[in-house]
């Protein structure tokens, strides 16, 4: 970069000889004049090195005090807000407390809530919600917990039922003869069978209902309907008995045994099968539980990207990624656990 004081001396010359235009015969020592005058206005002591030093020192002490108005702890921090990951399920490592964890690690993300009190059967999600059953008096209350943190009730059961699931904005659960779809405009109550009870329960995003009854049959109820219906058709001779379902895009995965008998296996599969034909789709990799399975105590879930959770209440789980199965760290003691779902 060229000098400034360079390009100065450089302007005054030519002033100098604009001046100088009307005299054709100009002194002999004009020119050396005038670059002897630009030589000692160069010997001056310049004040910029100063200037500059002044100026760093001003900004350096600008920097100090901002550095002392960030420093930790001097002001309010905001809470962020919770970040769901694909790997994120929700269980109860307490009686009463929600939290969500790794599927990979089994680390706790964080605590999200205390539902009052002890949660009964499986959670179940819908996105960033998620619903409980709690005791109550006369029974219990399904309760759900919503994306502010915030514990609200949402229904109530008169008996011992346990069977919950929702989905597609809807939630669905088991009381006494009926199972009861809530979330578009009033609850409706599809009865079941005289004698048969709802296992469990799956609710897809569109807001069909898969019903797993206590005669291992299956039943597809499309959205608004208040009838069951008739079951999927019987599974392929040799099909073990079904003991968990959930949706996968538009078929039904359903946990059942590897091998059928008594005493039950310990080595289980998730299946999928076609919605409307009850074909298999997929046949499932097997996989060892260390101990049998009863329904009343497995959970199914899918996550986003098509995982399943297979989590049972006495703090076993296993996550299942197509032909890659591997255990899940429990996420509470033996003694409290209920089944853990996938949210998000």
């Amino acid at each position: 970069m060229r000098d400034p004081d360079d390009t100065q001396a450089v302007d005054e010359l030519r002033s100098g000889l604009r001046a100088l235009v009307d005299d054709v015969e100009p002194r002999g020592d004009t020119l050396p004049r005038l670059l002897a005058a630009r030589q000692r206005r160069s010997r001056r002591p310049s004040r910029r090195p100063l200037i500059a030093a002044g100026g760093v020192a001003v900004a350096a002490s600008a920097v100090f005090l901002v550095a002392l108005a960030v420093v930790p702890g001097t002001s309010p921090r905001q809470a962020e807000p919770v970040s769901i990951a694909p790997n994120s399920y929700v269980a109860a490592p307490e009686p009463g407390t929600l939290a969500s964890f790794d599927v990979l690690t089994g680390k706790q993300h964080e605590v999200l809530a205390d539902v009052g009190g002890p949660v009964q059967g499986g959670l179940a999600a819908d996105g960033d919600r998620v619903y409980a059953t709690v005791p109550a008096a006369g029974g219990s209350d399904i309760v759900v917990l919503g994306p502010d943190r915030i514990i609200r009730p949402v229904a109530h059961r008169t008996g011992t039922d346990t069977a919950l699931a929702a989905g597609g904005g809807r939630l669905a659960y088991a009381e006494g003869d009926d199972v009861v779809v809530d979330g578009t405009g009033g609850p409706q109550r599809i009865g079941l069978p005289a004698g048969e009870q709802a296992l469990d329960l799956a609710v897809d995003r569109e807001g069909r209902l898969a019903v797993l009854t206590s005669r291992s049959e299956i039943h597809v109820v499309a959205p608004g309907a208040t009838e069951l219906g008739a079951p999927m058709p019987t599974p392929p001779a040799g099909a073990c008995a079904p003991q968990a379902v959930a949706w996968s895009d538009s078929d039904v995965a359903v946990l059942t045994p590897a091998e059928c008998g008594n005493p039950p296996a310990e080595r289980m599969r998730i299946s999928t099968l076609d919605r409307d034909s009850g074909a298999a789709v997929g046949g499932g990799v097997p996989f060892d539980t260390g101990g049998a399975l009863a329904a009343e105590q497995v959970q199914l879930s899918v996550d986003r990207v098509g995982r399943y959770l297979v989590s049972v209440a006495d703090g076993r789980q296993w996550l299942v990624d197509g032909a890659d199965v591997r255990p899940v760290a429990p996420a509470c003691a033996d003694a409290g656990c209920v089944p853990a779902t996938f949210w998000g």
